[in-house]
């Protein structure tokens, strides 16, 4: 798929936002703050919406339909025979499974929900491939059928992780004679707003001066926005097919589900399986592009992921809660088990990771290099014995004469001889040249220097520009212990 370079711009800040959409001069994705109007508007100017296809609601499946997940022979058939309706979603026509058990409100949440949807990607629908344009197209003939039920018929609507619940579960069903996508949705996207309560209520705050909820994009997540992600894994809608991601794909959580998940898919370093391509097969970006598009022709603001300056992944539950199981392609001899295998796949992938631990060494604290000497009598003359000697110790914290610290002396495991030669300096020392190994909490670090400036340390997972300590360079930088010993730092590398 071929991006533009203001898309490709764009696309670290926004939920795969293309430059046409917002024009890499309006909006900084470093400071979209600053493109904000200065007063937020009185009253919103509500921006045009596609007549409702559905507002005649949508027909029952056949009644020899009884098995969506192992259809029989006269189900397909009396499906495909059934007289069409509105195909919409570039040819699928939206029926109600005939044990539904959507109540009277319920149902009416999904048309204003396919609405919606409909609506969010009619506005979106060239940006930034033709995958909008198809999920808000129509067809005179129907090629699929698009089945709604509120019925929990694998039980999968109590499921909870790590203090997110399932908003519902969807799958295709991909037979030899028929092709069709069945939705269940529950709790959670009935307990959601739709498109125009989400836009009633930021223009009620935004007439009393506050635009909060115009600048963040996970307050905006709407029925609407939840139907588009289900209509994004359509066949008929993807080219490639669209499927859910995870941010990393060597990693079986994190789920590109919400803002801030899919805005740190789009910021993924592409030799790290992030960046564009894996964006637009992601059906979350998809939807929160439509759905930011929408707002941020609406109201000015551009809606922004919480963690858009944050060098963290962190994603409070409640930005995810409400995800859904898509089991993808099942045919006639998809096993029951495979089914399970897949729920119990998708179900840990939106578990919260555990916090990584800091890279060692631990920030806080530091190496410290200083040069010693030992004066050793011989009778009528004497020789000094000079070497370069390693400490940890905290930030700020300067190593004593005779050695104390709050961290310890380290001993180099290999590398350049800390011995240095009689005629060493210790008044006007040099930088410590060579290659000394260190075992610093466990990591195997190095500190490297050339003996023209003050050398760096390599550590696994860090490495640590060094500094000149503010005593090398004075003749007060010399500390004695004892008669003997004398102690000049030299060198420290804050971790």
């Amino acid at each position: 798929m071929y991006l533009s370079q203001p898309i490709l711009s764009l696309i670290s800040l926004s939920l795969l936002v293309s430059g046409s959409v917002i024009p890499r001069d309006t909006v900084d994705p470093e400071n979209p703050e600053a493109s904000d109007p200065k007063t937020p508007p009185s009253k919103l100017n509500r921006l045009p919406r596609p007549e409702n296809p559905f507002k005649d609601g949508f027909k029952n499946a056949p009644s020899s339909c009884t098995d969506w997940l192992k259809p029989s022979t006269q189900c397909i058939e009396d499906l495909q025979a059934q007289p069409g309706g509105v195909n919409a979603f570039s040819g699928g026509e939206l029926k109600w499974d005939n044990d539904h058990r959507c109540d009277e409100k319920q149902q009416g949440m999904f048309q204003t929900a396919a609405w919606d949807a409909h609506s969010l990607a009619f506005n979106a629908d060239d940006e930034p491939d033709d995958n909008l344009k198809r999920a808000s197209g129509f067809s005179n003939k129907k090629t699929f059928d698009i089945i709604l039920s509120c019925r929990d018929t694998k039980s999968y609507c109590s499921i909870q992780k790590d203090g997110k619940s399932v908003g519902g579960y969807a799958w295709t069903y991909n037979g030899w004679f028929g092709y069709y996508y069945y939705i269940t949705m529950c709790a959670p996207f009935f307990q959601t707003d739709d498109l125009m309560g989400k836009i009633d209520l930021i223009e009620k705050e935004m007439a009393e001066g506050n635009p909060q909820k115009a600048q963040e994009a996970v307050w905006q997540k709407s029925t609407g926005q939840m139907f588009l992600h289900e209509m994004m894994h359509l066949d008929s809608v993807g080219t490639p097919h669209i499927t859910d991601e995870h941010i990393d794909p060597n990693d079986a959580q994190n789920w590109a589900y919400g803002p801030n998940r899919v805005h740190l898919l789009a910021r993924r370093a592409l030799n790290q399986g992030g960046g564009a391509s894996r964006a637009s097969t992601n059906a979350d970006s998809y939807a929160w592009l439509a759905n930011s598009k929408y707002f941020y022709d609406l109201t000015g603001y551009f809606p922004r992921p919480s963690n858009y300056k944050a060098s963290d992944d962190t994603t409070d539950a409640e930005e995810q809660t409400g995800w859904t199981l898509d089991f993808g392609s099942i045919m006639e001899n998809t096993a029951d088990s495979d089914i399970t295998n897949r729920m119990n796949s998708i179900v840990a992938g939106f578990g919260t990771p555990s916090s990584p631990s800091e890279p060692k060494p631990s920030t806080g604290k530091s190496l410290s290099i200083a040069m010693t000497s030992l004066v050793n009598s011989h009778g009528t003359f004497a020789t000094v014995d000079s070497t370069w000697s390693f400490y940890t110790t905290s930030v700020g914290k300067a190593v004593g004469s005779c050695g104390e610290t709050d961290g310890e002396k380290l001993t180099p495991q290999g590398g350049t001889s800390t011995s240095l030669s009689p005629s060493a300096d210790i008044e006007n020392p040099s930088w410590p040249a060579g290659e000394f190994k260190l075992n610093i909490e466990g990591e195997s670090c190095e500190y490297k220097c050339d003996g023209t400036n003050s050398g760096r340390l390599f550590c696994p997972k860090k490495e640590i520009e060094c500094r000149e300590d503010t005593g090398k360079s004075k003749a007060d930088g010399v500390l004695k212990c004892g008669s003997r010993v004398k102690f000049h730092a030299v060198v420290y590398c804050d971790f």
